[in-house]
Parts: structure tokens; C-alpha cells; sequence
């Protein structure tokens, strides 16, 4: 199913991940949503704010997190 707003989007394909902690699910959804959104640019360009951008890096950099974790 196509689903037009980024957020819903990401909470479909990604809100169930087990990625060992509730707040990492939610980092990779806020990413998700965030790049679908602006998805011409960056990681840092999609990002809303420095916070976020930092969020973004050291989910990426994490290396519990893995491809087939996601």
C-alpha cells in the first residue's frame, strides 16, 4: 500500500524493528520519515535539527545495528 505521508510510511515499514532497545525503533523511523521527506539530500539535510542530525550519525555508526537487524 502507498502511503503519502513520510511519517505514517516509516511507522508501517519500519515501527516493528527489533532493534534491542524502543528508542532505536524510533530513531530508525524518525530517520526514515525524515529522508522520505526530503529525499534529494543528506542525511544532515534531512534532518530538522542538530539533534537530529546527531541522532542520525550515531544510529548509522552503532554497530549493534545491522542491515538484517532493520
Amino acid at each position: 500500500m502507498f502511503e503519502a505521508d513520510p511519517t505514517q510510511w516509516a511507522t508501517l515499514i519500519f515501527g516493528n524493528a527489533r532493534l534491542g532497545d524502543p528508542r532505536r525503533t524510533r530513531r530508525l523511523t524518525k530517520m526514515a520519515a525524515d529522508m522520505a521527506a526530503r529525499a534529494d539530500g543528506s542525511v544532515a539535510q534531512a534532518a530538522v535539527d542538530p539533534a537530529s542530525i546527531e541522532g542520525a550519525y550515531r544510529f548509522i555508526r552503532n554497530e549493534v545495528i545491522s542491515p538484517d537487524t532493520i
